[in-house]
């Protein structure tokens, strides 16, 4: 899902990962019809026009429609593993995502969530204390007919899965928090109706150098 298209690298990473990519845009209206149309391996993308920006409880409230939207894109499709982050997050690199990938083929599990680390100040330095509750999110899913995010159940999991999900070993990168403007609005915009829960986010941190997503500090 692209909303700002903030960190183009995630998406030039994820053509790495995946066979196909389908995209579905919101909030994003300097977005051209024929812009994604030159990212390699994008087969289709949907876009939802959004007049005004949400804050975050008014986002939630939508998440399950439109996740929903862009999972009857792959229907026709019928891929065997979908891989679902959003436009601020990298998948790990590849020799441990593979080995998380490995455990999850030989589970029962069908869906596999992922703690994250959160980029800071550049991208090579991560936040090394909690600063906000995190729950591990579904990000990647096996596939079957008629699969459906509604009603949602939250942290992107999908509904007909149910709650229970592999949590990876290793970590998905985040970059949201990264930039200190950025940061900053968040917190004076999206984040205003909730600042109690995101009040350490102007805080200055402890960090550390960032080597893989075995030993990143989980969020």
């Amino acid at each position: 899902m692209l909303h700002y298209f903030k960190w183009p690298w995630c998406l030039e990473e994820l053509v790495s990962y995946v066979d196909e990519i389908y995209l579905l845009f919101h909030h994003s209206p300097q977005f051209k019809e024929e812009w994604p149309k030159k990212i390699p391996k994008v087969n289709d993308f949907i876009e939802i026009n959004i007049d005004t920006e949400w804050q975050v409880m008014e986002w939630r409230n939508h998440q399950g429609k439109f996740r929903e939207q862009l999972l009857r894109m792959l229907d026709p499709v019928k891929p065997d593993l979908v891989f679902f982050p959003d436009e601020d997050e990298s998948f790990p690199e590849p020799e441990f995502l593979v080995k998380d990938l490995q455990r999850f083929y030989k589970s029962s599990k069908r869906q596999i969530s992922f703690k994250r680390c959160n980029f800071w100040d550049s991208m090579d330095m991560v936040r090394k204390d909690k600063w906000i509750k995190y729950f591990p999110h579904v990000k990647i899913f096996k596939w079957q007919p008629n699969l459906t995010y509604i009603p949602y159940k939250g942290f992107n999991r999908i509904t007909s899965y149910g709650k229970k999900s592999m949590i990876a070993k290793s970590v998905i990168k985040h970059y949201a928090y990264m930039n200190k403007e950025e940061r900053e609005r968040r917190y004076n915009e999206l984040y205003r109706e909730k600042q109690s829960t995101f009040k350490g986010l102007l805080e200055k941190p402890k960090l550390v150098k960032y080597s893989n997503s075995l030993k990143a500090p989980r969020t």
